[in-house]
């Protein structure tokens, strides 16, 4: 009777392992301690967002089944990157938002939407944060489809070696993840004109005349700005990361 009994349970545990869903397996080894400096790179700057549910069940594509990733906080993956444009403009993304080939945006086959990701092109060291809200791509080997705008600027072409790193947003703002070690998304700064000599240039008592700011301002024009730096490719357009013009 007790091996009739251990029979049983032999079983039971060889058919529990069967069921068990399988594990995704990441290709990025996990990155060491960092002390170092906190470099800005270009990119959508990350805010919390709440995981869309229409999105969050595994699926299958051309006999293959995805599997979600449910807790994504130390995901990174190196694999091929490649890029859309104007063959989906007009076309919804898998969170039902039109697609636009000019935002920094991406399609990743697993990863909860939306979600923020640091780009790095193993090719140059150009890095960039984009955020995923399209479901793809399902080419062997290649892990992440980004929107034209985002191959632009790390210089890309449709079979670049990347790294993948996932960075989390809490519902208070506050970032974490392997996507957060290093860097930091620049943030736009406009430096605001100089007061105006409201006193006509008449000296005041016990100082000098403040000195007149149209004498020391004049317009810029934004198409003549340059990055001299390696960190995210060249914009295409004119002024900072491609933003309209006044």
């Amino acid at each position: 009777m007790r091996k009739d009994w251990l029979g049983v349970g032999l079983a039971t545990l060889l058919l529990a392992a069967c069921s068990a869903p399988e594990q995704q397996q990441y290709t990025a080894p996990p990155q060491p301690a960092y002390n170092g400096p906190v470099v800005e790179i270009p990119g959508v700057e990350p805010r919390y967002e709440a995981v869309d549910p229409n999105t969050s069940q595994d699926y299958s594509v051309n006999g293959k089944t995805y599997r979600i990733i449910k807790n994504p906080a130390n995901y990174s993956e190196v694999g091929l990157a490649g890029w859309y444009g104007d063959e989906a403009q007009g076309k919804r993304t898998a969170t039902g938002e039109a697609f636009d080939p000019d935002a920094l945006s991406a399609a990743h086959p697993t990863l909860p939407l939306p979600s923020y990701v640091r780009v790095t092109n193993l090719a140059n060291g150009r890095q960039i944060v984009v955020r995923v809200n399209d479901r793809g791509p399902y080419v062997p080997g290649r892990i992440i489809d980004l929107s034209r705008a985002a191959g632009d600027r790390l210089n890309i072409s449709n079979n670049t070696r990347v790294r993948l790193d996932y960075i989390a947003v809490a519902p208070d703002g506050s970032l974490s993840g392997p996507g957060t070690i290093g860097t930091r998304v620049a943030k736009q700064s406009y430096a605001l004109p100089a007061r105006p000599d409201l006193s006509g240039g008449m000296t005041m008592t016990g100082g000098e005349a403040a000195p007149s700011a149209e004498a020391d301002t004049h317009p810029v024009d934004n198409s003549t700005l340059q990055s001299g730096d390696n960190i995210g490719a060249p914009v295409r357009s004119s002024g900072f990361l491609g933003a309209p013009q006044p």
